[in-house]
């Protein structure tokens, strides 16, 4: 006779609901298994369509001077096309002036200009010198390449150009294509490499951590096979929105390494509360069907209401980014908070199902005993316990743990006052690429800055054409931007009584020297306006990338500001309290300062460079700390959930405080730290990535992560929670509903 009496019984109302909908989804298990089966099928189908429409990592700011720069070029200059790709032709036995160098160079110039995807070719032989096409040892050549579209049109007709140029290369000359759009095509080719070197090496280590865990390898696989459906249907969503929007090369690692790491979390904790349950109740048969609905139920009332609340916090943190007018922020917000939904919708019907499909079979390939964790313990286990022991070698010594936790986390976080913002393009991932090999080619023979250089575009005021007195403005004007050590050369064009300034640095373009390039040129400007009313703008991919530097940086504050306040009114509602809500809000921004601090000092300053791999550019990619604060913040607050949610289950039962410390810890600490070890196993493995920014995405998130686990949820919680003691539950009583316990209303009370 199986004993349901015992089955945990959530006693909200908003946890009731959770129950309600668990055991509906058991009854319903294989109807609902059989629809995630068809969709995740047809969001594998349309998969290829996405990594096919992504485009580069727009830093348009609306109303900015570059985003002005860009208008007027189009407006007026749209014979030049809308983008200036590079074509290389060099060779290590032949000269330009060679008639095989010659004919290669005329033939692929020749079905350059018989495509329709181009407006313009600048033959090297017919440039007459105006821009250096031939560099000083006669060895490489360059064709300038206009092309037109918008984001979308540019990849795809660099992917074009570069099956046109695949067999050029030929007699011993190399023919490569390069420029903002060719770089994306080749990044995105990269960046899927790099995902899925990285996701070879986190997820057998997660697998590991989940049978440790969980105990049977059944189990283990549960939360792969739940996170991989919902990734799955993530991808399927941004399929289906990139036929109305577009979707930049950092979407689908963004999105596969956050979440792997947050639906694992979720069904981690709902596989755990699950098996507590079955134990708990004594099921041994798939055929007691009442009491696995009725553990399923449990389970999604408790950890499954958990894990709702938790993805709520990630999407509120995420919406604040809202506020900063830079594509590339809002595009990885959105991808995130739409992966996020997704995992949870998942955990939410599909992995209920699984486990109502397998019951008590979750145990199925049981690791040996002694490495199997409890399930069901009597109170008097509990206090045996190493969780139990450690959490109350915590409550004794609050105050010295509160100190050190906090002394660690806030030397962290001394780093973040250097810190400075740049754009890597990922160029030194490219070296085997195309757009790699032409890259070199302009380095090494010609001015870096080729690859996307500076359009300093002059008006008379309102958009009139220039007086002869203006024109005079701007020649003076170039003389002195040519004048300067890192300008390679610049070129005048006129149209249509507007004039407009090419400037190639002779610094890569995504170096701190042409961020001060552009600065330098910008006060020339502002100089050269107010003399005459001449309008100067400034455009090009690293004013582009300045413009987003200063948006990011402004509205910076901001976005804290709305992530804590939103957080902690959330917080407040749900735990119904305003000590909790303020405690969390403090940890989670030590938390997301720390992460941040060491990320400058390792990817800024240097430190540990060699050992990881790579060469400091100097600065952090712009628009990394704001998108990794709200996403640790809201990463932290699942342990904070997970973790509270449960102390307060007991403290609404027993009214017993530190009772309800140790038992919040002995029955979360296990899968806590297994869901970070996982997190940072899958975090961590983007350090092998070739593109600098996914390594430095990875290496924040996986140290926040650590922090989080270690010195946030196994010590200042449990210490903090027991200095302030039933002060923690303030007002408490205030805030409850009709279906709370009597004992909770009456402990807080007093």
């Amino acid at each position: 006779m199986i004993d349901t009496t015992d089955i945990a019984r959530p006693d909200t109302g908003s946890a009731q609901i959770g129950d309600r909908w668990g055991r509906l989804i058991a009854r319903r298990r294989w109807i609902v298994a059989a629809v995630w089966v068809l969709l995740a099928l047809a969001s594998a189908l349309m998969y290829p369509s996405l990594q096919n429409g992504l485009v580069g990592v727009n830093f348009s700011v609306p109303g900015t001077d570059s985003s002005r720069a860009d208008e007027l070029v189009e407006r007026h200059f749209a014979s030049f096309g809308s983008e200036q790709v590079v074509v290389t032709f060099s060779s290590e036995s032949a000269t330009v002036q060679d008639g095989v160098f010659r004919d290669r160079v005329n033939e692929v110039v020749s079905s350059l200009r018989q495509s329709p995807d181009v407006v313009r070719v600048v033959d090297p032989y017919e440039s007459a010198g105006f821009v250096p096409q031939i560099s000083d040892d006669r060895t490489s050549a360059v064709a300038l390449v206009g092309v037109t579209g918008d984001a979308r049109d540019r990849v795809a007709v660099a992917e074009r150009l570069q099956d046109l140029l695949s067999d050029a290369s030929q007699d011993g000359i190399d023919v490569a294509i390069t420029g903002y759009s060719p770089m994306t095509v080749d990044l995105t080719r990269v960046e899927s490499d790099d995902a899925l070197r990285a996701e070879s090496i986190g997820l057998p280590i997660a697998f590991v951590v989940l049978i440790l865990a969980l105990g049977s390898v059944v189990a283990g696989v549960i939360p792969l096979v739940s996170t991989g459906v919902g990734l799955l249907a993530a991808f399927g969503v941004f399929s289906l929105l990139a036929n109305v929007m577009t979707f930049d090369v950092l979407v689908t690692t963004v999105a596969s390494m956050i979440g792997l790491g947050l639906g694992i979390d979720y069904s981690l904790f709902i596989v755990s509360r699950f098996r507590e349950e079955l134990a708990r109740a004594g099921v041994t048969s798939r055929r007691d069907r009442v009491p696995i609905d009725r553990a399923v139920g449990a389970a999604m009332g408790t950890a499954g209401h958990t894990i709702v609340i938790s993805g709520l916090v990630v999407l509120i943190a995420l919406g604040a980014l809202t506020i900063v007018e830079v594509p590339a922020v809002r595009s990885i917000s959105l991808v995130v908070a739409l992966t996020v939904t997704c995992v949870v919708i998942v955990a939410w019907t599909l992995l209920p199902a699984i486990l109502a499909i397998l019951g008590p079979s979750v145990d199925t390939l049981s690791v040996p005993k002694r490495l199997r964790p409890p399930t069901v313990m009597t109170e008097a286990a509990t206090d045996g316990t190493w969780w139990s022991r450690w959490a109350h070698h915590v409550m004794k010594r609050a105050w010295r743990y509160t100190a050190l936790a906090t002394l660690v986390l806030v030397a962290c976080m001394v780093p973040i006052g250097s810190i400075q913002y740049g754009v890597d393009l990922g160029t030194s991932a490219l070296s085997s690429e195309p757009s790699g090999r032409a890259n070199t080619v302009l380095t090494e023979k010609f001015a870096a800055g080729t690859i996307s250089p500076l359009t300093v575009v002059f008006t008379g005021a309102d958009d009139q054409q220039l007086t002869s007195s203006q024109l005079g403005t701007v020649e003076d004007f170039a003389a002195r931007v040519r004048a300067d050590d890192r300008v390679a050369y610049a070129l005048t064009q006129q149209s249509d009584g507007r004039s407009m300034l090419i400037v190639v640095p002779s610094v890569p373009i995504d170096s701190t020297a042409a961020s001060d390039l552009v600065a330098e040129v910008r006060a020339q400007a502002t100089v050269a306006g107010d003399a005459d009313g001449t309008s100067v703008s400034v455009g090009g991919t690293t004013a582009l990338a300045a413009d987003a530097s200063q948006e990011i940086s402004s509205k910076l504050p901001w976005v804290i500001l709305a992530v804590l306040a939103f957080s902690f009114v959330y917080l407040a509602f749900v735990f119904r309290s305003l000590v909790i809500p303020v405690k969390a809000v403090a940890m989670n921004v030590l938390v997301t300062g720390a992460a941040l601090g060491l990320t400058v000092a390792v990817f800024q300053w240097g430190w540990a460079s060699e050992i990881l791999g790579f060469e400091s550019s100097g600065y952090i990619q712009v628009y990394l700390p704001v998108t990794v604060f709200a996403v640790v913040f809201g990463l932290s607050m699942d342990y904070e959930v997970f973790l509270i949610g449960r102390m307060r289950e007991v403290f609404c039962r027993t009214g017993d405080n530190d009772a309800a410390i140790a038992d919040g810890i002995e029955h979360t600490a296990r899968p806590i730290t297994a869901a970070a070890a996982i997190m940072i196993a899958v975090f961590a493995s983007f350090l092998t990535a070739n593109v600098l920014e996914l390594q430095q995405f990875g290496f924040a998130l996986a140290v926040a992560v650590l922090f989080d686990a270690i010195l946030v949820r196994m010590m200042l919680v449990p210490a903090m929670m027991k200095l302030f003691g039933a002060r923690n539950w303030w007002p408490g009583s205030r805030f409850e509903s009709s279906t709370d316990s009597v004992v909770e209303k009456d402990t807080v009370s007093r």
